[in-house]
């Protein structure tokens, strides 16, 4: 009885998950493709003259493409590369034995383990500029349900013989992990200084500052170092992997119900 109740439940998830995620993706694509991109001084005026019409507070939904720039100095915190825009992440890397009951030899097996200690993201307003255009963009990287696409720009392993001599480990606290400690591995997933970028958002107009913001119908809300084609590609791939996926689960659901008593 429990694998049919088992069974049920994974052919009813696959189902939805083959089902429901393709549609999903399919009208966020249709949102994505049949955008037209907007210029920057082009919807500066459309900003402008729905305020001079007493729209205050009006919302644009938008396609802009430009340059990457941001008011301060970014810099990530390992590589000190000033971006405008960082995302980086510190892991312990440490070596412990294996002696589960799977090894049949009895000998320890020596397994590489990856602890995660923080995560650092800068948090200033992103800027989109034009070289044609004396308006820029302000984007809020806090933004709920802002999908944020980035670059790797650094990923690098440092030997706990060399932590003393990095000065960054010299301000950071964390807990040892258990087994011998090998160094710490680093990542940064940055968006560079004048890097293209791909933004669909709600622009809105305060005073003279133009900024984007999270749409309020649910439609795509991003920043992307790719651009449009890409974008959609991988929405595809991500959308044919949820078919895929979903069929092996109901599959998996009937061979239950129908073999496992």
């Amino acid at each position: 009885m429990a694998s049919f109740i088992i069974g049920s439940i994974l052919v009813i998830g696959g189902a939805l998950l083959s089902i429901l995620v393709p549609i999903r993706v399919r009208n966020k694509n249709i949102d994505i493709k049949f955008m037209k991109r907007t210029s920057i001084d082009e919807l500066k005026d459309i900003l402008a003259y729905n305020a001079s019409a007493g729209l205050d507070g009006y919302r644009h939904y938008v396609e802009l493409n430009g340059q990457a720039d941001s008011k301060i100095i970014n810099k990530a915190p390992f590589s000190g590369n000033d971006t405008s825009y960082f995302d980086a992440d510190l892991y312990a890397v440490s070596e412990v034995a294996d002696t589960s009951s799977e090894n049949k030899d009895k000998q320890p097996v020596l397994r590489k383990i990856e602890t995660h200690i923080n995560n650092q993201k800068s948090s200033s307003p992103l800027i989109l500029k034009d070289s044609q255009s004396k308006n820029i963009v302000y984007i809020d990287v806090n933004q709920q349900g802002l999908k944020i696409d980035t670059l790797k720009t650094f990923d690098k392993f440092e030997p706990q013989s060399n932590v003393a001599n990095n000065n960054y480990f010299r301000n950071i606290s964390y807990k040892t992990p258990s087994g011998r400690m090998l160094g710490f591995r680093m990542t940064e997933n940055t968006i560079p200084k004048n890097q293209m970028l791909f933004v669909l958002g709600d622009a809105v107009l305060n005073g003279d500052k133009i900024n984007i913001l999270r749409p309020s119908d649910k439609k795509p809300f991003i920043v992307s170092v790719k651009d449009k084609t890409d974008i959609v590609r991988g929405n595809e791939s991500s959308a044919k992997v949820a078919l895929v996926l979903g069929i092996l689960i109901a599959i998996a659901g009937i061979l239950m119900m129908i073999f496992i008593k």
